[in-house]
């Protein structure tokens, strides 16, 4: 007889005090929403190809953009729906956003 045990995976996050949802993520491009309890600060994380894709406007130095410049998801609103979609996140995305996708991107 073999036991099998199942073993939870447990969720990631950059410390204890924050929450994240990947608003996108192929290979190497991304967007992270991250919400710091603690610091009581949001901000997103967008790789560096997705950034030189903005007119040099957006862009910044570091790729983290805060509350008051989150309009620049505008720019990806397909690749977002359709990661948060497919991918099974919107409970998380509601959690978080407490909103519909729609309703964000109207909110911007």
């Amino acid at each position: 007889m073999t036991n099998l045990s199942i073993v939870e995976q447990s969720k990631r996050y950059f410390s204890d005090d924050e929450d994240y949802i990947t608003l996108y993520e192929n290979e190497d491009s991304y967007i992270y929403y991250v919400r710091n309890y603690q610091a009581q600060t949001e901000f997103l994380l967008v790789s560096v190809d997705l950034m030189m894709s903005l007119d040099e406007k957006y862009r910044t130095v570091s790729g983290v953009y805060l509350k008051p410049y989150f309009s620049v998801l505008r720019q990806f609103q397909g690749k977002v729906t359709k990661h948060v979609l497919c991918n099974a996140l919107l409970g998380h995305f509601h959690h978080l956003f407490d909103c519909s996708v729609s309703e964000l991107f109207h909110k911007l």
